[in-house]
């Protein structure tokens, strides 16, 4: 059984003639112990989604599963009960700017009747866990970015969660304090089996630290599966629009077919363009490219134009997705 089941959920804003539909029918299934991302175009649905899961947002149809128990027939008292069990991040920190690091992190446990010794005690073994021992007597104002995110995230484990939902955690940070916050997701999630959801816009969160993903487009999901395969081979026009190059010049600029060629973890010593070329006699012209070291791998996208002559065409398909690593597809006017 999954931890966490959304099935046929609908949310709408609005009524009448300014009714906006924001969630359409999803149903998605989310294993403990996973990280979990959900991403898509800004407007897609995904903050709306992330806040239905803990009913900060009610729908108006579907069901939210949780250890198997619908959410949505809970009273008040027992749901606020279960939101113990599912904390959440936020891109603004929401922390409480009249209260220290330490009180910050207090607050839930206070509210749930801990004891002061004991509250204080758990939320310095969290400041402790975050990296951050040495600022809990600071305010948020002295803080950086990065340092109130940890304190939220300190403060959203301070209920023991099962449960941790990032709404663009690090979309407000700059890239390298991204990622120590996703490396401490990452700790959290190994170290205290914690699930994480998180909801971006952001490929590089999705492919750093996710082990599954859902593309949302326009409030439905578009597709669903492990990072690897959706990034290598997005099955739909939403996932290829967010796997695409985003520096590539747009195909219909270009006169010749062009194919959309995906990295998942090809060694960067193999230059498959060049070999192309010298092994095939195919030439072909980079049009854009998103690609990533790691660890001596190639990750991400790259946009090529395609010889127009038939043969050579799927000669030169033929030859790039022949190497370990490497997807190649023609795009057919669309990224």
């Amino acid at each position: 059984m999954a931890l966490i089941e959304i099935a046929h959920l609908s949310k709408t804003f609005g009524s009448g003639q300014q009714q906006v539909s924001a969630l359409q029918d999803v149903s998605l299934k989310i294993e403990k112990g996973e990280i979990f991302g959900i991403i898509g175009l800004s407007g897609a649905g995904k903050s709306t989604l992330v806040r239905c899961i803990n009913l900060l947002e009610r729908p108006e149809s579907g069901q939210i599963l949780f250890e198997g128990q619908n959410l949505m027939t809970l009273s008040p008292k027992k749901l606020r009960q279960q939101r113990r069990n599912i904390s959440m991040i936020f891109q603004s920190f929401n922390l409480l700017e009249q209260r220290t690091a330490l009180d910050n992190i207090c607050f839930p446990l206070e509210l749930t009747g801990v004891g002061r010794k004991a509250a204080k005690a758990k939320a310095m073994e969290l400041l402790e866990m975050v990296g951050l021992p040495d600022k809990a007597n600071a305010y948020p104002v002295q803080l950086s970015g990065g340092q109130k995110q940890r304190i939220a995230i300190a403060r959203a484990l301070a209920s023991d969660p099962q449960v941790l939902l990032c709404d663009e955690a690090t979309s407000a940070l700059d890239p390298q304090t991204t990622e120590s916050i996703l490396a401490l997701l990452q700790k959290i999630n190994k170290e205290r089996g914690i699930t994480v959801i998180i909801i971006t816009h952001q490929m590089s969160v999705i492919e750093q630290i996710c082990h599954r993903v859902a593309i949302l487009d326009h409030g439905e999901v578009a597709e669903v599966g492990a990072v690897e395969q959706v990034f290598s081979n997005p099955r739909t026009n939403a996932g290829r629009r967010l796997v695409s190059p985003v520096k590539a010049l747009p195909v219909s600029h270009w006169d010749g077919p062009v194919a959309r060629l995906a990295f998942n973890g090809s060694m960067v010593e193999e230059p498959v363009i060049a070999s192309l070329a010298a092994k095939k006699q195919i030439l072909v012209s980079i049009l854009g490219a998103d690609t990533r070291n790691v660890d001596g791998k190639i990750f991400g996208t790259m946009l090529i134009s395609l010889p127009a002559e038939p043969q050579q065409k799927q000669t030169a398909l033929e030859f790039l997705n022949s190497y370990q690593g490497v997807t190649a597809e023609e795009v057919r006017g669309h990224v």
